[in-house]
Protein backbone atom coordinates (compact mmCIF):
# COMPACT_ATOMS: atom_id res chain seq x y z
CA UNK A 1 0.00 0.00 0.00
CA UNK A 2 1.23 3.47 -0.86
CA UNK A 3 2.38 5.37 2.23
CA UNK A 4 1.16 8.95 2.11
CA UNK A 5 3.75 11.63 2.93
CA UNK A 6 3.58 13.01 6.48
CA UNK A 7 1.97 16.29 5.41
CA UNK A 8 -0.80 14.44 3.60
CA UNK A 9 -1.36 12.13 6.58
CA UNK A 10 -1.60 15.13 8.89
CA UNK A 11 -4.07 16.85 6.60
CA UNK A 12 -6.24 13.75 6.53
CA UNK A 13 -6.31 13.58 10.32
CA UNK A 14 -7.73 17.10 10.58
CA UNK A 15 -7.92 19.28 13.67
CA UNK A 16 -5.01 21.36 14.97
CA UNK A 17 -1.91 20.26 13.11
CA UNK A 18 1.64 21.20 14.15
CA UNK A 19 4.00 21.64 11.23
CA UNK A 20 7.17 19.89 12.29
CA UNK A 21 10.42 21.20 10.85
CA UNK A 22 14.06 20.30 11.38
CA UNK A 23 15.35 23.66 10.14
CA UNK A 24 18.20 24.84 12.32
CA UNK A 25 18.31 21.60 14.32
CA UNK A 26 21.59 19.82 14.93
CA UNK A 27 21.83 16.06 14.57
CA UNK A 28 21.55 14.43 18.01
CA UNK A 29 24.70 13.29 19.77
CA UNK A 30 24.37 9.63 20.69
CA UNK A 31 26.13 7.99 23.63
CA UNK A 32 25.64 5.23 26.17
CA UNK A 33 27.11 2.47 28.26
CA UNK A 34 26.69 -1.15 29.31
CA UNK A 35 27.01 -1.81 33.05
CA UNK A 36 27.24 -5.30 34.58
CA UNK A 37 28.02 -6.43 38.15
CA UNK A 38 28.37 -9.46 40.36
CA UNK A 39 27.76 -9.08 44.07
CA UNK A 40 28.11 -11.51 46.96
CA UNK A 41 26.57 -11.22 50.39
CA UNK A 42 29.31 -12.64 52.62
CA UNK A 43 26.75 -13.82 55.16
CA UNK A 44 25.09 -16.12 52.67
CA UNK A 45 24.82 -19.79 53.51
CA UNK A 46 22.20 -22.50 53.54
CA UNK A 47 20.05 -20.30 55.78
CA UNK A 48 21.61 -16.95 54.99
CA UNK A 49 20.14 -13.92 53.21
CA UNK A 50 19.16 -13.89 49.54
CA UNK A 51 18.87 -10.10 49.42
CA UNK A 52 21.11 -7.22 50.42
CA UNK A 53 18.85 -5.55 52.97
CA UNK A 54 18.13 -1.83 52.47
CA UNK A 55 20.08 -1.73 49.20
CA UNK A 56 18.47 -0.22 46.11
CA UNK A 57 19.94 -1.18 42.71
CA UNK A 58 21.80 -4.24 44.05
CA UNK A 59 19.13 -5.64 46.37
CA UNK A 60 19.37 -9.06 44.70
CA UNK A 61 22.28 -10.85 46.38
CA UNK A 62 24.67 -13.46 44.98
CA UNK A 63 23.89 -12.79 41.34
CA UNK A 64 25.26 -11.47 38.09
CA UNK A 65 23.25 -8.38 37.15
CA UNK A 66 22.95 -6.59 33.84
CA UNK A 67 22.40 -3.31 35.62
CA UNK A 68 21.97 -1.04 32.67
CA UNK A 69 22.09 -0.70 28.94
CA UNK A 70 21.93 3.08 28.76
CA UNK A 71 21.22 5.04 25.57
CA UNK A 72 21.21 8.83 25.39
CA UNK A 73 20.46 11.34 22.64
CA UNK A 74 21.09 15.04 23.16
CA UNK A 75 20.95 17.98 20.81
CA UNK A 76 19.64 21.43 20.09
CA UNK A 77 17.51 23.37 17.66
CA UNK A 78 19.04 26.76 17.17
CA UNK A 79 20.41 28.72 20.10
CA UNK A 80 17.24 28.66 22.22
CA UNK A 81 16.11 25.03 22.38
CA UNK A 82 17.92 21.91 23.55
CA UNK A 83 16.74 18.43 24.46
CA UNK A 84 17.82 15.18 26.10
CA UNK A 85 16.40 11.67 25.92
CA UNK A 86 17.86 8.87 28.07
CA UNK A 87 16.63 5.28 28.23
CA UNK A 88 17.73 2.53 30.65
CA UNK A 89 17.23 -1.20 30.23
CA UNK A 90 18.19 -3.75 32.90
CA UNK A 91 17.90 -4.36 36.61
CA UNK A 92 18.46 -0.69 37.54
CA UNK A 93 15.36 0.22 35.54
CA UNK A 94 13.45 -2.62 37.21
CA UNK A 95 14.45 -1.29 40.64
CA UNK A 96 13.26 2.22 39.77
CA UNK A 97 9.94 0.97 38.41
CA UNK A 98 9.29 -1.20 41.47
CA UNK A 99 10.34 1.32 44.11
CA UNK A 100 13.70 -0.37 44.67
CA UNK A 101 12.70 -4.03 44.91
CA UNK A 102 13.84 -4.99 41.44
CA UNK A 103 10.60 -6.64 40.26
CA UNK A 104 9.26 -3.96 37.92
CA UNK A 105 9.58 -3.45 34.16
CA UNK A 106 13.20 -3.69 33.03
CA UNK A 107 12.99 -0.59 30.85
CA UNK A 108 12.74 3.00 32.03
CA UNK A 109 12.62 6.36 30.28
CA UNK A 110 15.00 8.03 32.69
CA UNK A 111 14.87 11.50 31.16
CA UNK A 112 13.07 13.19 28.28
CA UNK A 113 13.00 16.97 28.49
CA UNK A 114 13.30 20.19 26.53
CA UNK A 115 14.99 23.37 27.73
CA UNK A 116 14.30 26.85 26.38
CA UNK A 117 16.37 29.96 26.96
CA UNK A 118 17.09 32.94 24.74
CA UNK A 119 20.82 33.71 24.37
CA UNK A 120 20.45 37.20 25.83
CA UNK A 121 18.11 36.20 28.68
CA UNK A 122 18.76 34.97 32.21
CA UNK A 123 15.36 33.25 32.32
CA UNK A 124 14.78 29.78 30.96
CA UNK A 125 12.44 26.79 31.23
CA UNK A 126 12.81 23.03 31.48
CA UNK A 127 9.87 20.69 30.87
CA UNK A 128 9.46 16.92 30.72
CA UNK A 129 10.94 14.15 32.83
CA UNK A 130 14.27 14.75 34.57
CA UNK A 131 16.34 13.42 37.46
CA UNK A 132 16.27 14.74 41.01
CA UNK A 133 18.32 17.67 42.25
CA UNK A 134 19.00 15.82 45.54
CA UNK A 135 22.17 13.97 46.40
CA UNK A 136 25.67 12.95 45.41
CA UNK A 137 24.88 9.69 43.67
CA UNK A 138 23.11 9.38 40.33
CA UNK A 139 21.41 6.63 38.34
CA UNK A 140 24.42 6.21 36.01
CA UNK A 141 26.81 4.05 38.03
CA UNK A 142 30.07 5.16 36.42
CA UNK A 143 29.48 8.76 37.56
CA UNK A 144 29.51 7.65 41.22
CA UNK A 145 32.58 7.14 43.43
CA UNK A 146 31.50 3.59 44.40
CA UNK A 147 29.74 0.62 42.78
CA UNK A 148 26.65 0.33 45.00
CA UNK A 149 24.29 3.15 45.97
CA UNK A 150 23.99 4.35 49.55
CA UNK A 151 21.08 4.78 51.91
CA UNK A 152 20.53 8.44 51.02
CA UNK A 153 20.12 7.57 47.34
CA UNK A 154 17.79 4.65 48.00
CA UNK A 155 15.82 5.78 51.05
CA UNK A 156 15.92 9.58 51.33
CA UNK A 157 15.71 10.89 47.76
CA UNK A 158 13.47 10.64 44.71
CA UNK A 159 14.98 9.33 41.48
CA UNK A 160 13.09 11.35 38.87
CA UNK A 161 10.25 13.84 38.32
CA UNK A 162 7.87 14.85 35.56
CA UNK A 163 6.93 18.50 35.37
CA UNK A 164 8.24 21.96 34.60
CA UNK A 165 10.74 24.33 36.22
CA UNK A 166 11.75 27.90 35.53
CA UNK A 167 15.48 28.63 35.71
CA UNK A 168 17.13 31.97 36.38
CA UNK A 169 20.84 32.82 36.28
CA UNK A 170 21.32 35.20 39.19
CA UNK A 171 25.03 35.64 38.43
CA UNK A 172 27.85 33.76 36.78
CA UNK A 173 28.13 31.58 39.90
CA UNK A 174 24.52 31.43 41.13
CA UNK A 175 21.40 29.94 39.56
CA UNK A 176 17.92 29.19 40.89
CA UNK A 177 15.27 26.72 39.71
CA UNK A 178 11.62 26.87 40.74
CA UNK A 179 8.80 24.65 39.54
CA UNK A 180 6.15 21.99 40.02
CA UNK A 181 6.33 18.24 39.37
CA UNK A 182 4.09 15.19 39.65
CA UNK A 183 5.91 13.89 42.70
CA UNK A 184 8.50 11.26 43.49
CA UNK A 185 9.13 8.88 40.56
CA UNK A 186 5.72 9.38 38.96
CA UNK A 187 4.79 9.85 35.29
CA UNK A 188 1.22 10.64 36.30
CA UNK A 189 0.44 12.14 39.70
CA UNK A 190 -1.30 9.93 42.26
CA UNK A 191 -3.30 12.85 43.69
CA UNK A 192 -4.59 16.22 42.52
CA UNK A 193 -1.85 18.49 43.87
CA UNK A 194 1.68 18.79 42.44
CA UNK A 195 4.91 18.81 44.40
CA UNK A 196 6.86 22.06 44.52
CA UNK A 197 10.59 22.08 43.85
CA UNK A 198 13.28 24.70 44.38
CA UNK A 199 17.02 24.50 43.75
CA UNK A 200 19.82 27.00 44.37
CA UNK A 201 23.15 26.23 42.75
CA UNK A 202 26.56 27.75 43.40
CA UNK A 203 29.51 27.09 41.10
CA UNK A 204 32.72 28.42 42.58
CA UNK A 205 35.16 26.26 40.64
CA UNK A 206 37.52 23.81 42.33
CA UNK A 207 37.19 25.23 45.86
CA UNK A 208 33.43 24.55 46.04
CA UNK A 209 30.36 23.69 44.02
CA UNK A 210 27.14 23.42 46.02
CA UNK A 211 23.49 22.58 45.37
CA UNK A 212 20.73 23.22 47.91
CA UNK A 213 17.39 21.73 46.85
CA UNK A 214 13.99 21.11 48.42
CA UNK A 215 10.76 19.30 47.57
CA UNK A 216 7.40 19.79 49.27
CA UNK A 217 4.09 18.21 48.34
CA UNK A 218 1.69 15.33 48.96
CA UNK A 219 3.02 11.93 47.86
CA UNK A 220 0.36 9.56 49.20
CA UNK A 221 -2.17 8.28 46.67
CA UNK A 222 -5.48 10.16 46.80
CA UNK A 223 -4.28 12.34 49.69
CA UNK A 224 -3.59 16.06 49.29
CA UNK A 225 -3.54 16.90 53.00
CA UNK A 226 -0.33 15.20 54.19
CA UNK A 227 2.87 16.42 52.57
CA UNK A 228 6.39 15.03 52.27
CA UNK A 229 9.40 17.33 52.47
CA UNK A 230 13.01 16.76 51.47
CA UNK A 231 15.74 19.35 52.01
CA UNK A 232 19.19 18.49 50.67
CA UNK A 233 22.61 20.16 50.51
CA UNK A 234 25.16 18.46 48.27
CA UNK A 235 28.58 19.75 47.33
CA UNK A 236 32.04 18.92 46.07
CA UNK A 237 35.45 20.46 46.69
CA UNK A 238 38.48 19.83 44.49
CA UNK A 239 40.81 22.17 46.34
CA UNK A 240 43.18 19.28 47.19
CA UNK A 241 45.13 17.98 44.20
CA UNK A 242 43.75 14.73 42.74
CA UNK A 243 40.95 14.60 45.35
CA UNK A 244 37.23 15.11 44.74
CA UNK A 245 35.59 15.46 48.16
CA UNK A 246 31.82 15.01 47.92
CA UNK A 247 29.53 15.71 50.88
CA UNK A 248 25.80 15.66 51.55
CA UNK A 249 23.28 16.45 54.28
CA UNK A 250 19.61 15.50 53.88
CA UNK A 251 16.56 16.05 56.09
CA UNK A 252 13.08 14.80 55.33
CA UNK A 253 9.66 14.52 56.91
CA UNK A 254 6.15 13.37 56.06
CA UNK A 255 2.81 13.84 57.79
CA UNK A 256 0.76 10.85 58.95
CA UNK A 257 2.81 8.19 57.17
CA UNK A 258 4.21 5.94 59.91
CA UNK A 259 1.19 4.11 61.37
CA UNK A 260 -0.78 7.33 60.92
CA UNK A 261 1.82 9.45 62.75
CA UNK A 262 4.18 12.17 61.50
CA UNK A 263 7.70 10.97 60.65
CA UNK A 264 11.13 12.44 60.00
CA UNK A 265 14.57 11.25 58.90
CA UNK A 266 18.10 12.69 58.73
CA UNK A 267 21.26 11.60 56.98
CA UNK A 268 24.71 12.74 55.92
CA UNK A 269 27.50 11.32 53.84
CA UNK A 270 31.11 11.80 52.71
CA UNK A 271 32.41 10.36 49.46
CA UNK A 272 36.05 11.15 48.63
CA UNK A 273 37.36 10.05 45.22
CA UNK A 274 41.15 10.05 44.85
CA UNK A 275 42.77 9.91 41.41
CA UNK A 276 46.14 8.16 41.49
CA UNK A 277 46.48 8.49 37.72
CA UNK A 278 44.32 8.78 34.61
CA UNK A 279 43.63 5.05 34.86
CA UNK A 280 43.45 4.38 38.60
CA UNK A 281 41.30 5.87 41.35
CA UNK A 282 39.84 4.99 44.73
CA UNK A 283 36.32 5.83 45.89
CA UNK A 284 35.21 5.72 49.53
CA UNK A 285 31.78 6.26 51.07
CA UNK A 286 30.64 6.80 54.63
CA UNK A 287 26.96 7.39 55.37
CA UNK A 288 24.78 7.79 58.42
CA UNK A 289 21.00 7.62 58.10
CA UNK A 290 18.65 8.04 61.06
CA UNK A 291 15.15 6.77 60.26
CA UNK A 292 13.60 8.17 63.43
CA UNK A 293 10.14 6.73 62.88
CA UNK A 294 10.75 3.89 60.43
CA UNK A 295 8.98 5.67 57.58
CA UNK A 296 11.72 5.10 55.00
CA UNK A 297 13.25 1.73 55.94
CA UNK A 298 10.33 0.09 57.72
CA UNK A 299 12.17 0.04 61.07
CA UNK A 300 13.03 2.76 63.58
CA UNK A 301 16.83 2.59 63.35
CA UNK A 302 20.14 4.32 62.68
CA UNK A 303 21.95 2.90 59.64
CA UNK A 304 25.59 3.32 58.64
CA UNK A 305 27.60 2.06 55.70
CA UNK A 306 31.27 2.14 54.76
CA UNK A 307 32.38 1.29 51.22
CA UNK A 308 35.83 1.12 49.62
CA UNK A 309 35.98 0.85 45.83
CA UNK A 310 39.23 0.80 43.82
CA UNK A 311 38.80 1.37 40.06
CA UNK A 312 40.99 0.81 37.00
CA UNK A 313 40.43 1.75 33.36
CA UNK A 314 41.46 -1.25 31.25
CA UNK A 315 40.98 0.98 28.19
CA UNK A 316 39.59 4.50 27.72
CA UNK A 317 36.14 2.95 27.30
CA UNK A 318 36.24 0.04 29.76
CA UNK A 319 36.11 0.63 33.52
CA UNK A 320 36.61 -2.13 36.10
CA UNK A 321 35.81 -1.69 39.80
CA UNK A 322 35.66 -3.67 43.02
CA UNK A 323 33.85 -2.74 46.21
CA UNK A 324 33.86 -3.98 49.77
CA UNK A 325 30.88 -2.71 51.77
CA UNK A 326 29.92 -2.97 55.44
CA UNK A 327 26.39 -2.09 56.59
CA UNK A 328 25.55 -1.52 60.24
CA UNK A 329 22.34 -0.84 62.18
CA UNK A 330 21.57 -0.27 65.85
CA UNK A 331 18.74 -2.80 65.33
CA UNK A 332 19.02 -6.43 64.20
CA UNK A 333 17.63 -5.87 60.70
CA UNK A 334 20.11 -8.03 58.77
CA UNK A 335 20.52 -11.81 58.60
CA UNK A 336 23.65 -13.86 59.30
CA UNK A 337 24.68 -17.15 57.65
CA UNK A 338 22.64 -19.15 60.17
CA UNK A 339 19.47 -17.21 59.42
CA UNK A 340 19.66 -15.29 62.71
CA UNK A 341 18.99 -11.56 63.02
CA UNK A 342 22.09 -9.38 63.31
CA UNK A 343 23.11 -5.73 63.16
CA UNK A 344 25.78 -6.13 60.46
CA UNK A 345 25.90 -7.00 56.77
CA UNK A 346 28.99 -7.53 54.56
CA UNK A 347 29.09 -7.50 50.78
CA UNK A 348 31.59 -7.53 47.92
CA UNK A 349 30.83 -6.42 44.36
CA UNK A 350 32.65 -6.37 41.02
CA UNK A 351 31.69 -4.17 38.09
CA UNK A 352 32.54 -3.62 34.43
CA UNK A 353 31.28 -0.59 32.48
CA UNK A 354 31.78 -0.17 28.74
CA UNK A 355 31.06 3.34 27.48
CA UNK A 356 30.48 4.40 23.90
Amino acid sequence: MYAAPFRLKAALIGGCIVAFSSAGAESPALSGFIDATYNRNLQSGDSGPTTNQHHSFDAQANSFLLNAVHLAATGSSGEELSYAIEVDMGTDAAAINSGGLGTGDEMDLQEAYVTYRKPDSKLGFKAGKFVTYNGIEVIESGANPTVTRGYLFGLAEPYTHTGIVATYQLSQALDVHLGAVNGWDLFVDNNTRPTGVVKLGYSGGDPLALTVSAYLGPEQAGNTDDSRMSVDATGVSKSVKNLDLWFQVNYGSEAKVAAGEDASWLGFGLQPLYHFSEKTCLGVRYEYFKDSDGARSGTTQALQNISIAPAYYLTKSLLSRLEVRADMSDEDVFTDSDGEATGQQLQVAAEMIYSF
